[in-house]
């Protein structure tokens, strides 16, 4: 599957760390869909309806929707012709400065929120030092994490963790071992995971690895055995297992529904 940097999506040779644009205004890209995106994306929906598809789950495309990507999630939407609204995209560099991590892929504005939001946003358009500009993306950043329950003081440490866990994708490392490199304690971060998540360290784990394991089945030709092999499974009939737990089908089933859909 092809994976695209900013310049792709903005047919620019130039690279650049981030980049602010109008939706509606910016010419659509000669690019495959679905496709992943090598960096982060901020799009604000301010009119308009569709479909967002991340990752194989469904999402509505409606007014004060604002959806979040992060590098290497598969990504496809449509959308009507009178949509309008912003985006941001940033280098991977750029934004792990800010600790981003979107953990959710979309959150709703509140009506006292629109105003100001999108006063920043034009603010941010309008700015022609590069500088100047950082500074309002990290505040716009810092408006959407104040404004969502998702983001609390243990963000960090959870961030950090899921960054780790997508650096090892292809291993089986231990929970322990991870906690190791947090300076914390396996309990401790599998309570975290908890409560930020829903979810046990080790079944977030599992959940990144299966979520890997889907674009893997759909979009390149390795077969189930090397794809379990390639994300640490030591015994395919686990890997099937697991697979099984979190999506309800068996992989064959699987990449058999979705495959050139």
């Amino acid at each position: 599957m092809k994976i695209y940097k900013i310049s792709d999506i903005l047919d620019n040779t130039e690279p650049v760390q981030h980049y602010i644009g109008i939706f509606e205004e910016t010419p659509d890209a000669d690019i495959e869909w679905p496709h992943r995106h090598n960096f982060y994306s901020i799009v604000w929906f301010t009119q308009g309806k569709g479909l967002n598809v991340i990752d194989f789950e469904e999402y509505e495309i409606c007014p004060q929707r604002i959806f979040t990507t992060n590098p290497r999630q598969i990504h496809n939407w449509e959308y009507s012709a009178e949509t309008q609204g912003y985006f941001i995209l940033m280098e991977t560099s750029f934004a792990q400065q800010y600790n981003i991590d979107f953990s959710t892929p979309y959150r709703d504005i509140d009506k006292e929120e629109i105003s100001f939001m999108e006063a920043v946003l034009k603010k941010m358009l309008a700015e022609e030092d590069k500088q100047k500009q950082e500074i309002a993306i990290s505040y716009f950043i810092s408006l959407l994490k104040k404004g969502s329950a998702i983001y609390r003081s243990q963000d960090t440490l959870i961030f950090k963790y899921k960054k780790l866990l997508m650096e090892n994708i292809h291993t089986n490392l231990p929970i322990t071992a991870y906690s190791e490199r947090l300076k914390t304690t396996p309990e401790t971060l599998s309570e975290l995971c908890k409560v930020q998540t829903g979810l046990s360290a080790k079944q977030l784990q599992l959940d990144m690895k299966i979520t890997e394991a889907k674009r893997l089945l759909l979009y390149t030709s390795l077969n189930i055995n090397e794809i379990a092999f390639k994300l640490g499974f030591e015994d395919n009939s686990y890997f099937a297992k697991i697979f099984r737990q979190k999506t309800s089908f068996s992989p064959t089933a699987f990449q058999k529904k979705y495959r050139n859909t």
